[in-house]
């Protein structure tokens, strides 16, 4: 979780998400899923405007033949090479562009417009926070997001989830929804 008072992390935080599950190209899809194939799936996200410590979140699913296990580690060496090497310029220059892209493709709703505004008036920021959120994604350097990874992405801030799924009963199948709704 990062602390709003220290005002670039959330930032580096946001750029740390996108390093790692900003599109195609980012690494944990480039490295995990096409590249060693262990997972099927694998995503980074982070809020910088959540209203209590916003929770940094990593998630996966591991492809046929490998386990969650073996997931896990492959994303905690994706944090390790994060906090010991600093993310390159380019990089780190095609993320940020991936978030301005984002935030302003956002802009085309109004009712995202508005829902953005509601938020940052919400958690105390102030609806002006919006005009300065380009600002201070681009002030975020490679050094900040090693920072962030290090104070943030440890051990004694982990919390792990598996989901297993539940056994069918063949006597009671599971009943499938027309537009994927059970009633």
């Amino acid at each position: 979780t990062a602390d709003k008072e220290q005002g670039w992390e959330p930032y580096a935080l946001e750029v740390l998400a996108g390093v790692l599950d900003g599109g195609s190209g980012a690494r944990l899809a480039s490295e995990l899923v096409r590249g060693k194939a262990i997972a099927a799936s694998a995503g980074a996200g982070y809020d910088a405007h959540d209203r209590m410590q916003s929770l940094f979140m990593l998630s996966g699913t591991p492809s046929r033949g490998h386990s969650v296990a073996e997931l896990e580690t492959a994303l905690r060496e994706q944090l390790q090479t994060l906090k010991k090497e600093p993310v390159g310029q380019k990089e780190l220059d095609r993320v940020k562009a991936q978030i301005r892209a984002q935030k302003v493709y956002e802009q085309d709703s109004i009712f995202y417009q508005a829902m953005q505004i509601g938020i940052l008036e919400t958690v105390g920021l102030g609806w002006r926070e919006a005009d300065h959120y380009h600002r201070q994604i681009q002030a975020v350097t490679p050094e900040q997001v090693m920072a962030v990874a290090k104070k943030y992405l440890v051990d004694d801030h982990l919390t792990v989830a598996e989901l297993v799924p539940q056994p069918i009963d063949p006597d009671h199948p599971p009943r499938r929804g027309g537009s994927g709704h059970v009633r």
